[in-house]
Order: C-alpha cells, then sequence, then structure tokens
C-alpha cells in the first residue's frame, strides 16, 4: 500500500479522467520544462497536492515504475499542462511540465549529485520504445500508468534540478553517507559545500517513530500492563491511545547503538519480581535476538535516528549506529533500501516470510525499525508504532512539545552553475510554498486517521514558527504549526541542533 495521499489523489483522477482519452498528455508529447526531483518518498503527497492545484483540470498524468522490487516507490513522474495564471513569474503561457521524481536509496540522492552535478543519477523516463513496445501503459482510463524500468533507454542518468528531503542537507557525512550511488563514486558532502552550493529552503516538520513487530508490541503491553505503566483495564493487541505501550528515549538510544543483544536483557520489574520481556510472548519468538531493521545510508529516516537517539554525525561525542550484524549474540542488522520494503522486513520477522528477502530463515522474531507516522493506518501490516518517553507521535503532541522526534525537513537546488532556469526556479519556489504551508500539512494529515491518533491528534507533518508561521492558539489541526524547531530565529535548518522556540514574539509563543 502506498501513502494514503497518493491513493486518494489516484482515485480522484481516475474520476475525472474516465471519460476522458487514455492520455492527458501523450507521453511521446515534448515537454516545454522538464524538472528532476530526487529525494524522499513521503514528499510526493504533496508534490500532487500542489500539482493538483496548479495543473490545467484534466491534464495531470501519473507514472510510476513497474519494478518487482521497487512496487512503484523507486521512480514516479508526473505529466501535466500548468496553469500560468496561477504560477506567476513564468515566461511561458500554459506550459507542458514534465516532473521526473526519482526516491530510490533516499534523501542523498538530493544532496550529492547536487553537488557534483557532473556525475548525473538514474531517472525513469515516460518515453522510451523498444522494438515498437512503449515503456509505459495503463489498464483503465483514469489510472497510474504503469513504466518499464529494465530495458535499454528506460532509464538515463540525469542530473536533479532539486532535492527533496525528510532532514537537512547538511548530515550526509560520517554515518550517513554512501560514497556509490547508481555506480558512481561521490565526495562526502559537508556543511561548508552545501551552503556554497545550494538554496535552502525548510520543509516543516515530519514526524517519525520507531516501529516494533506486532508481537513485540503485544509482548511490551503485557508486560507494561503487569508493572502498571498500562492501566489495567488494556489488553495485548488493543489499539488505543490509552494502551499504546512505551520505550525511553534511553533505551532506544541502547538498541539503534547496538547495546542490547537479547529482547530477554530488558527486565520487568512485575510486582517486586524482576522478569525478562521474552517472558510475555504469547507464543516465544523462535530466537531471543534484537533484531533491526534499519535504513540504508543515505535514508532520511536513518540520518533522523542518527541525529534524535545517537547525536551523530553532530558531535565527535556521538555514537555509531550499529551495522555490523552478529548472529549469535545479537543485535541482527539487516538493510531495507527503501520504505515499502522496510515495512516488509517488520512483516517478515514478524510472520516468518521473507517478501523483503533479509529473512532467508524464515524466522518469527522480534524487530524494531523506522518510519514516519502516516503507515498502516488500516493496521494490514503487522508492526506497530509506540510511545515514545510516554507520548505518542500525534501532530498535537508534538506541538505542545511533548513529542520531540521529528525531524524537519528541506527543499534544495543549486543557486550556482549549472543551475535551474528562471522558469525552472518559479517552479520549484512554487511547489516548496505550497507544499510546506500549516493549511496543506492539515489537509493531508486530515486523510491519515491511525487508531492511536484519532481526530485532532492525527497527522504526519507540522509547519514549525521557523517557516514564518505563527502559532495559533488553541492549537488548530487544520493549521498544525509547532513553535519548537532545529532552526530558531532565522538559523538554517539543522536537524542536529536541540529543539527550542522562536523568541517569543510575533504569535511565537510554546504551548502547554
Amino acid at each position: 500500500m502506498y501513502l494514503i495521499r497518493y491513493s486518494v489523489t489516484v482515485a480522484a483522477l481516475a474520476a475525472s479522467l474516465a471519460a476522458s482519452p487514455a492520455w492527458a498528455l501523450a507521453p511521446t508529447a515534448t515537454p516545454s520544462i522538464t524538472l528532476r526531483i530526487a529525494g524522499s518518498t513521503i514528499q510526493d503527497n504533496n508534490l500532487i497536492d500542489v500539482l493538483n492545484d496548479i495543473c490545467k483540470a484534466g491534464t495531470l498524468d501519473l507514472y510510476r515504475d513497474n519494478d518487482a522490487v521497487g512496487q512503484g516507490t523507486y521512480y514516479r513522474a508526473y505529466f501535466c499542462t500548468l496553469d500560468s495564471a496561477k504560477v506567476p513569474g513564468l515566461s511561458l503561457a500554459d506550459p507542458n511540465l514534465l516532473i521526473l521524481k526519482r526516491n530510490r536509496n533516499g534523501a542523498i540522492t538530493g544532496v550529492l549529485p547536487m553537488l557534483e552535478p557532473t556525475k548525473p543519477i538514474n531517472f525513469m523516463g515516460i518515453s522510451n520504445t523498444v522494438s515498437g513496445a512503449a515503456q509505459c501503459t495503463q489498464a483503465t482510463p483514469g489510472a497510474t500508468y504503469l513504466c518499464s524500468t529494465d530495458r535499454t533507454g528506460d532509464v538515463t542518468k540525469q542530473t536533479p534540478d532539486m532535492g527533496v528531503l525528510d532532514v537537512d542537507p547538511y548530515g550526509f557525512r560520517g554515518p550517513n553517507y554512501t560514497p556509490t550511488i547508481d555506480g558512481t563514486t561521490y565526495s562526502q558532502g559537508s556543511t561548508a559545500a552545501v551552503t556554497a552550493a545550494l538554496t535552502v529552503r525548510n520543509g516543516g516538520g515530519v514526524i517519525q517513530n520507531t516501529p516494533v513487530t506486532k508481537d513485540l508490541r503485544d509482548a511490551l503491553q503485557r508486560a507494561q500492563i503487569a508493572n502498571g505503566t498500562l492501566p489495567g483495564t488494556c489488553t495485548a493487541g488493543d489499539e488505543t491511545a490509552a494502551c499504546m505501550p512505551s520505550l525511553s528515549k534511553s533505551l532506544l538510544t541502547s538498541l539503534f547503538a547496538g547495546r542490547i543483544g537479547k529482547w530477554s536483557d530488558i527486565k520487568v520489574n512485575e510486582g517486586g519480581v524482576s522478569k525478562a520481556l521474552t517472558d510475555y510472548a504469547s507464543t516465544p519468538p523462535d530466537n531471543e535476538l534484537v533484531h533491526i531493521c534499519r535504513r540504508n545510508k543515505g535514508a532520511s529516516t536513518q540520518s533522523a535516528i542518527n541525529a534524535y537517539f545517537l547525536n551523530t554525525p553532530c558531535a565527535a561525542t556521538g555514537t555509531p549506529p550499529v551495522e555490523v550484524s552478529n548472529p549469535v549474540l545479537g543485535p541482527v542488522v539487516v538493510t531495507p533500501t527503501q520504505v515499502t520494503a522496510t515495512e516488509n522486513c517488520l512483516d517478515d520477522f514478524n510472520d516468518g516470510s521473507n517478501v523483503a528477502g533479509l529473512n532467508a530463515s524464515g524466522a518469527k522474531v522480534w524487530a524494531i525499525s523506522m518510519l514516519t507516522t502516516e503507515r498502516n493506518a488500516n493496521l494490514s501490516r503487522n508492526y506497530r508504532y509506540i510511545k515514545i518517553d510516554g507520548f505518542a507521535p500525534t501532530v498535537a503532541e508534538v506541538a505542545a512539545g511533548h513529542y520531540a522526534y521529528f525531524s524537519e525537513a528541506a527543499y534544495a537546488w543549486r543557486k550556482v552553475d549549472p543551475k535551474p532556469s528562471a522558469d525552472q526556479e518559479v517552479i520549484l519556489e512554487k511547489i516548496t510554498t505550497d507544499a510546506t504551508s500549516p493549511a496543506v500539512f492539515g489537509a493531508l494529515n486530515a486523510l491519515t486517521s491511525q487508531p492511536w491518533a484519532l481526530g485532532t491528534e492525527a497527522g504526519y507533518f507540522i509547519a514549525v514558527t521557523s517557516q514564518g508561521y505563527p502559532v495559533v492558539h488553541p492549537f488548530d489541526p487544520t493549521q498544525p504549526v509547532t513553535p519548537y524547531t532545529h532552526a530558531p530565529n532565522g538559523a538554517t535548518v539543522d536537524n542536529c541542533r536541540n529543539l527550542q522556540v522562536d523568541d517569543s514574539a510575533n504569535g511565537k509563543q510554546p504551548l502547554l
């Protein structure tokens, strides 16, 4: 299942295009403007919202890769006719806009290739033809087009025009750095290099969490009911916020640092008796080893974990995240390279399956991972989100400063040659501004209804005062803004910086 917003948008497009020709714009049509965007998957939701507004009605076609592994998350494309009246400053009247979006390998693809623009990365096209066979096909009118990526010419190397990240672009060094993308070696990024080459815009807050396999969640519930942390009225399997188990930041830090090899090493005080966490399993896992579905170096979620829990690469005293797997003593560490694969990884360890290809033994074990909070709203996946230090990962708790694990996103493009054309930059500025406003975030959040975060608490995006938006008192879920920011008083967004409020002027006062 892809992100909820994407599903809703596709459904709306299908309804509006059902009576239209197969293509709003033929994939072979020559675009007036092409934009290549690389980076985080989650921002696709915001992008579609903006395009639905600025594209002429009935002209927007959506494309995704039909790769068996990517499953539509590696590459995407959007083709439409812009309404130039809604994008002031364009030199062209109602130009055809093609956006090629690359999600594979995560946020780092939106940084390092722009710092070294002579080293392009792979983007999927939409108009390649091989032996008379078109690259992209559509099952029914109005549906998303599925595109092949394995034939000569389906994917070509190009330099991104913009990077989209769930974090800032300064942290892709140390444990967040991978030297190779698409077979090309890149130098390690630096704050100085990013500052010199890129325009960086704050993209608001993205709420992060550390979900666990369902069997582990249920065991945590039993343990915390037994020691009085959760109400006695709760039962294992309860999906409500009141019965959502919690782990401390310190314990999570220890897990992601590789300090804890076995779940049985975690102890529970039940009425003065010390018991192992694994004693609370309804069916014992196949082994007690901690399993971690971490992300690849360069992924936003891994970068966020490293900064918030491990203080790396933020300080010389930061702790490196565990990377090497220990199948004897634990933890066992595997590395899915895409969001969907991360979900599959958690499912596989819970169920004893191997969809992600990372559980060859078919073991049923307990695992922990990292995801943003909009996924698995229908509970079809066998993993669950948890509280951290007693607070659920809700928009309301973030606004109040109680739940601190969110990262501030960024949009970036080159400000030195080769930089975007004037028309490209007009569109980039429009996307950045419109995609990250409190109103857009509120609308996106309203489409996500987690069982532990209903109504005003739900969501995964929140604007920050460092974007220039005032806090609304009392908290308004339709205009979600938090005064707590990694970029106070006009500073450049840096997720290594501890959260703090802007000076309490202009409506930026904190909420209790």
